[in-house]
């Protein structure tokens, strides 16, 4: 909690609250043993990495839409949240259009770029040699990998779209089409998570490697592997070598509570049926809800509350509660 605290502060001595709903959308640059700074405005997370220093910038944002940028520093970026949940003080952090993530390669690696709370209208784009990228509790259209990037995540999010990726670990998300390799020498694994692809499933290209999961799709191929995952289809996982422990054929309306589908929306819980039934390999249900990071859509960011600022002389006074919420 403590590496945000000083973004909050910030923030409230500029009227913003925190990552919480704001009339003013802002930016709060902070790096190790310098003062805060805040930018406003649409392009204000531009101006945040422009001013950042290659590497151990921090970037607090408030809700609302943002522009387009370009991430050519080792930042840390924590918006207030993908979806709006007002009963928890979480509201939107939205970018525009296209995220391009391009690393000159005068910085060196490891990188350890990281993403969270925060809804792209469309996609992420890695473009350069990424070492470490995290994408937390956020969505994006397509996650598009056109160099090898390596130690990259994807973790409790919804991505809209495809992923392409290199060297790949995505858990406790939901995937909405594609999932294939950037190159013969890519490997992505897929844990406790949710893959609506539908018939995408089929082509030589999409390899990977799934756990723990919940296919909607009817479509495998043999150089896809499948262990402890579930689905509602006839088709069975065992055509394929190396997989085993699978469920199939359990029928639509016998895998979720909430509906008789996989089909993403804002009020979708997405648990099961028989949560104790479906257990993994690690010990735990299967799909999003078990893992080592059960499906929350509420970012890490700290929500302020009763927040008072008082000013004598050249003095200002700040008092506030800061609370951590239910993640």
């Amino acid at each position: 909690m403590k590496k945000y605290l000083l973004s909050i502060i910030a923030l409230c001595c500029s009227m913003a609250v925190g990552a919480q709903q704001t009339d003013q959308i802002s930016a709060v640059l902070q790096v190790e043993g310098q003062t805060p700074q805040v930018f406003y405005g649409a392009s204000a997370l531009k101006s945040a990495i422009e001013a950042a220093p290659d590497k151990g910038g921090v970037i607090t944002l408030s809700s609302g839409q943002f522009n387009p940028v370009t991430i050519n520093k080792c930042v840390r970026i924590y918006g207030s949240g993908f979806q709006a949940i007002d009963s928890l003080d979480v509201y939107q952090t939205n970018i525009s259009g296209d995220c391009t993530i391009n690393i000159p390669e005068e910085i060196a690696s490891p990188h350890d770029i990281v993403i969270e709370g925060v809804y792209f209208n469309t996609d992420l784009l890695i473009k350069s040699a990424v070492d470490g990228l995290t994408l937390i509790k956020s969505s994006v259209g397509n996650y598009s990998t056109s160099s090898p990037a390596t130690r990259c995540g994807i973790t409790q999010s919804y991505i809209r779209g495809d992923v392409k990726a290199h060297q790949m670990f995505i858990q406790n998300s939901w995937l909405g089409a594609r999932i294939y390799p950037l190159n013969d020498e890519s490997s992505i694994v897929i844990d406790h998570s949710i893959l609506r692809a539908g018939g995408y499933f089929y082509s030589s290209n999409d390899r990977f490697t799934c756990r723990n999961s919940i296919l909607w799709s009817p479509y495998r191929l043999s150089n896809q592997t499948y262990n402890f995952c579930l689905s509602p289809s006839n088709a069975a996982f065992n055509v394929n070598a190396g997989c085993s422990d699978n469920w199939y054929n359990v029928g639509e309306s016998n895998v979720f509570k909430d509906a008789n589908s996989a089909d993403y929306s804002t009020t979708r819980t997405f648990e099961l049926k028989s949560p104790d039934t479906y257990i993994g390999s690690d010990g735990t249900q299967v799909g999003v809800h078990g893992g080592a990071f059960p499906w929350n859509k509420v970012p890490s960011t700290p929500v302020v509350k009763n927040l008072n600022a008082t000013v004598s002389g050249t003095n200002l006074g700040v008092t506030y509660q800061a609370e951590v919420r239910n993640q």
